[in-house]
């Protein structure tokens, strides 16, 4: 393989893969080393280098007093977020909110707020809890003779989609 730069004999290589299509990038030492790829030791690593080269995406313009800017609980610099990846304590979410966002929407696609996941079953309990509830207000909104209201529970109702369990 040939360095997609300079084409000597290329030694370090990336691939990339977006929805099953593998895209693939062959360095030489010297290009990888000027590109600041291959740390001189493990700690020299550049971690956005190597995501801007191969995601072809480089990280956010970064002001110099962003840089300098610490968490004033447990002191870690944002400088230490961007070389490791890693925050100090929760504080830092609040102290670096700016400089985080657009990295989170990224990730998150195209949201800041990580909403997770919930297993099958406890999503299930959760809709027929939800079920009852509507239900419930249901029966008081016919008793009260509010039939707009008791319409739109009943719509509610049904748009949930869970069955009522007798």
């Amino acid at each position: 393989m040939q360095c997609h730069y300079c084409k000597n004999p290329a030694s370090v290589h990336l691939t990339k893969v977006v929805n099953k299509a593998i895209s693939e990038m062959h360095l030489c030492e010297e290009c990888a080393r000027e590109k600041n790829l291959i740390p001189n030791s493990p700690s020299d690593l550049n971690v956005p280098a190597v995501l801007e080269l191969a995601f072809g995406q480089s990280p956010s313009p970064i002001r110099p007093s962003q840089i300098e800017s610490t968490c004033p609980v447990c002191g870690t610099p944002y400088a230490h977020f961007r070389a490791k990846g890693r925050l100090g304590c929760p504080h830092d979410y609040d102290v670096f909110r700016p400089l985080l966002e657009p990295i989170l929407e990224r990730v998150q696609n195209g949201s800041i707020r990580h909403v997770g996941k919930l297993p099958g079953r406890h999503r299930q309990r959760l809709a027929k809890i939800r079920r009852e509830e509507l239900e419930s207000k249901l029966k008081l909104a016919i008793e009260a003779e509010d039939y707009e209201k008791a319409a739109k529970l009943r719509d509610s109702i049904k748009e949930l989609g869970v069955e009522h369990e007798f």
